[in-house]
């Protein structure tokens, strides 16, 4: 099931819990996070567009769904390929790209305009 992120508190909640973790269980994209979600943030209108995050028995996922003008993005960690993968419309859509922290700044907010 999914919850929806309504205010900039619970999107900044949720990105430092999901840090957090990433520091212990996924060191490759722990850095990546917070400017990745920068730049997505940028795009967003709350008013209108949506961030969703994936909740299993009360508790907040790491999988994260953004609608930004009425067009689904996921982004959800790659455990085989240690990297974050940010999707076309859903977990099962097309890869659009990965990120890693040596992904590029200039890459990262590359990526988010394009959403």
């Amino acid at each position: 099931m999914a919850r929806r992120l309504r205010t900039d508190a619970q999107i900044d909640n949720f990105i430092r819990r999901v840090r957090s973790e990433a520091e212990h269980h996924a060191p490759g994209v722990a850095a990546i996070i917070e400017p990745l979600s920068d730049a997505v943030r940028e795009r967003l209108d709350l008013s209108v567009d949506r961030i969703e995050v994936y909740e299993r028995n009360g508790r907040l996922a790491r999988t994260c769904w953004v609608t930004i003008s009425g067009h689904r993005y996921s982004f959800s960690y790659n455990y085989s390929e240690g990297m974050i993968d940010l999707r076309d419309g859903g977990l099962q859509g097309p890869l659009l790209h990965q990120f890693d922290n040596n992904t590029s700044q200039r890459e990262v907010r590359r990526q988010a305009r394009q959403l």
